[in-house]
């Protein structure tokens, strides 16, 4: 009965270590929802950054969560950023959901389906203060269907 309970114990406290090791480097994360009725291209999903350490090195990912109902195998994204001084860099993003038979490249749940995207690896942040990243589908629809969700998350390097 003693062993069990000291098992139970150190399960629980390695659950909490690995918890904080997975989130320790991270100082933003956020999602912005997108409605049932479909994601309008002219609506990006905005993320404001503030960044105080200039001298460690960030990944910067996006999280796309989607439904089944999403009629691509791609994701096309433009994403911007800009900078506290007001200077401002854009990307395209071509984003593979899926594989060439249909079957979703991220983790999911049901119908549920959650890819993170690589956008910055290893890059500096040259100037405290908040940085204002945007990004908008870049798909031949006004509106497109099956997104529920644009995430963005921000990780110092290790």
């Amino acid at each position: 009965m003693e062993i069990q309970k000291t098992n139970k114990i150190f399960l629980g406290l390695l659950v909490c270590v690995l918890l904080a090791s997975c989130s320790g480097n991270r100082i933003y994360h956020d999602y912005a929802h997108i409605s049932n009725s479909g994601w309008q291209q002219d609506a990006p999903a905005l993320f404001s950054v503030p960044v105080d350490d200039t001298t460690a090195v960030y990944n910067v990912i996006i999280d796309i969560r989607s439904r089944n109902e999403y009629p691509y195998q791609n994701l096309y994204l433009f994403a911007r950023l800009t900078t506290p001084d007001g200077k401002t860099v854009g990307d395209t993003l071509n984003c593979i959901l899926t594989d060439n038979q249909g079957r979703w490249l991220g983790k999911g749940i049901g119908s549920t389906s959650s890819l993170s995207i690589m956008y910055m690896p290893a890059v500096k942040f040259l100037k405290a203060g908040v940085y204002e990243f945007s990004i908008q589908h870049g798909m031949r629809e006004d509106v497109l269907e099956g997104i529920n969700d644009i995430g963005l998350r921000v990780e110092k390097r290790k």
